[in-house]
């Protein structure tokens, strides 16, 4: 990335609506070369430019959970899994006593709970875990949750319909369609 192309991000960082003419004003080029800059980042993967949910406005909970699994192996195919559940932020491998951590979001304690006593905890793969619940994110603010109900098995491989947590404290997966949505509505 030249320093143009730190400038569009910078600019779409600040509002992902600005019009690629306001873009090519800003940096003193042609609309054309404006255009063929941003979809060369957006097709390199360098930049993405999308809607985000502000986690803290909705009253959004966290947790930090750190995991350690039978081998690194696991590990990395652990989060491969985590990644594409709905209520992770952030999942890395690790060295030292865990090799696994998580950041988790969701709408209640109900909803983490359910996450992590129902997917996580009876993993085979998990030898030890622990886990920190906290308030809503200072930051990150705004965040890519994974809002697509159009499943009905979970990435994780789970299915509401047979939780016990259910429609009792759990609204369900946001990735599939038996989610409830945040207020159970």
């Amino acid at each position: 990335m030249d320093e143009r192309d730190l400038k569009i991000y910078r600019i779409l960082r600040e509002d992902g609506r600005t019009k690629v003419s306001a873009i090519a004003r800003e940096l003193g080029i042609s609309h054309p070369s404006a255009r063929e800059r941003l979809e060369r980042l957006e097709g390199k993967g360098e930049i993405k430019v999308q809607a985000l949910l502000n986690i803290r406005k909705r009253g959004f909970v966290s947790a930090v959970v750190n995991l350690r699994v039978r081998s690194m192996d696991e590990a990395e195919k652990l989060a491969d899994v985590f990644a594409r559940c709905p209520r992770t932020v952030f999942v890395a491998t690790t060295t030292g006593k865990y090799n696994l951590n998580l950041a988790l979001v969701a709408e209640n304690y109900s909803a983490l709970e359910a996450t992590i006593e129902n997917t996580i905890r009876p993993l085979e793969e998990v030898r030890e875990m622990d886990v920190s619940l906290g308030s809503s994110p200072a930051y990150p603010e705004f965040v890519d949750f994974k809002l697509d109900p159009v499943r009905e098995v979970a990435p994780c491989g789970k299915v509401c319909k047979g939780c016990y947590l259910y429609g009792k404290k759990c609204h369900g997966c946001p990735a599939t369609v038996y989610f409830k949505g945040f207020g159970g509505e």
